[in-house]
């Protein structure tokens, strides 16, 4: 992990798209993967699309309950019940890893949850302020938290793979 990544000064919710935002994100996530070369798959986009449309943070048998909603089959017979088609556990797994990877989305490991990337395509070490009363989730990249990351890796010589900076508390709106 490099420390000359993308700083932004300010905070982020992540959960704050519009139906166009989500529209706009989606679009640029296929043509980012397109030019990678990595493969997008429609279960991907699904559930890229499911972390970005959520109102909080999101877990991985959420997203496999919303997923078999989706795929709700009906039956030839209009009086018969509507079975769901099941989706497998191991699949959304490896497509969040994936998504994790592509640098779209965040896990927020403290809760074992996943939010979208404020800032995709752009590499960067980020800190999350994750409120324990309405679970509102906010993204901060800031000069901070890139010099730990700088720490680490030029005055120790720890060579960071992966890291998670999660603050728990109350937000503003609910203090």
């Amino acid at each position: 992990m490099s420390t000359s990544l993308s700083v932004c000064d300010h905070l982020h919710d992540v959960q704050d798209f519009t139906p166009d935002d989500v529209t706009e994100r989606l679009s640029a996530a296929k043509e980012q993967c397109r030019l990678s070369g990595a493969r997008f798959t429609p279960l991907r986009q699904q559930i890229y699309q499911l972390v970005l449309e959520a109102n909080q943070p999101v877990g991985a048998y959420d997203l496999i309950t919303q997923l078999q909603q989706m795929r709700l089959v009906a039956p030839d017979d209009a009086s018969a019940q509507k079975t769901t088609k099941n989706v497998a556990p191991p699949t959304v797994y490896r497509s969040l890893e994936f998504l994790l990877g592509e640098g779209l989305i965040h896990q927020l490991t403290s809760i074992n949850a996943y939010v979208p990337c404020c800032h995709p395509r752009a590499q960067h070490t980020a800190a999350f302020l994750i409120c324990a009363q309405c679970q509102r989730v906010q993204e901060c990249s800031s000069i901070p938290v890139q010099e730990m990351m700088s720490f680490a890796e030029k005055d120790v010589g720890f060579v960071v793979e992966r890291s998670v900076i999660e603050l728990s508390g109350r937000c503003q709106a609910c203090q």
